[in-house]
């Protein structure tokens, strides 16, 4: 067959064949399993399967536009799920000293947590419980579940909406208060540019009902909810399903929480204390 020579770039050629006729045939499994035949049958260096529709999958989750979304091979899923419920700590390479660190002091608790893994929530309230003052710290926290969130602000209210959950194709859910926690112990919750997504829902709901006083930096500003579908071999894709609303109806997407009062984070735990100070009469 007569092909034509098309020359690009800088002395670069490929042979490309004449135009022609002939239609080539459907492939069987469709264009993209036939896309994935040509390219390793014939790709130099050579490049397997697998690689290609992980590529693949990445290629469709990019062109979403969505910055969250992602896609977990299967050892990987199943590491980060595990590290969320608590089972092993595989992903984050750092020696683990606990998701929440808890400090007793005579006027006050201090709560740090780390990230919302599984049963974070029930360790905040157990550490507030019967505490003169709390100061809850949530600084460089990225967020993690949900629901350990809604426990967490649940910890410092005695009933009431903690978030409303917007989700795709569905009415907006409002989620309360899991179970009465103490209503009346004062609060600090500390925050930085780090504190995002379940973090910012705890941050915010206790603001929102005028349950704490933020001390910090502007968080992060994520409103939005991921979720993750399994695939068959074990891999996930994790997808944008919906987006949360602070109790007062704010979208923190892009805008995140702003203090009530500004502290870099040096002199912000400080600054919480003297308001405890404050607020207690100590």
């Amino acid at each position: 067959m007569a092909a034509l020579l098309t020359a690009y770039g800088l002395g670069v050629a490929t042979a490309v064949p004449a135009p022609s006729r002939v239609e080539p045939a459907a492939h069987d499994d469709g264009l993209l399993e036939e896309a994935t035949d040509r390219i390793v049958t014939s790709a130099d260096p050579p490049v397997s399967r697998d690689e290609l529709r992980e590529a693949a999958i990445s290629g469709m989750l990019r062109s979403l536009g969505d910055p969250w979304a992602r896609y977990y091979p299967p050892q990987e899923y199943e590491d980060f799920t595990g590290w969320l419920n608590g089972d092993h700590k595989t992903v984050r390479p750092e020696p683990e000293i606990g998701d929440v660190v808890v400090d007793r002091e005579e006027k006050l608790t201090v709560i740090r947590v780390a990230v919302f893994t599984r049963g974070v929530g029930s360790q905040v309230r157990a550490a507030a419980y019967g505490s003169p003052a709390v100061v809850l710290d949530l600084r460089g926290n990225p967020g993690g579940l949900l629901d350990e969130a809604v426990e967490t602000a649940s910890a410092f209210l005695d009933s009431g909406p903690v978030v409303t959950y917007e989700r795709r194709g569905e009415v907006a859910r409002v989620i309360s208060v899991t179970s009465p926690g103490d209503s009346r112990v004062p609060v600090v919750v500390l925050v930085d540019k780090g504190t995002a997504s379940a973090a910012e829902i705890v941050a915010g709901s206790l603001r929102d009902r005028d349950r704490a006083v933020i001390v910090g930096s502007t968080t992060f500003g994520k409103g939005t909810v991921q979720e993750p579908v399994r695939l068959s071999d074990g891999s996930a894709v994790e997808l944008t399903v919906g987006r949360y609303l602070t109790p007062a109806g704010h979208n923190l997407e892009g805008v995140g929480i702003e203090p009530d009062i500004t502290a870099d984070s040096s002199d912000a735990e400080r600054r919480g204390r003297a308001v405890l100070d404050g607020l207690t009469g100590s």
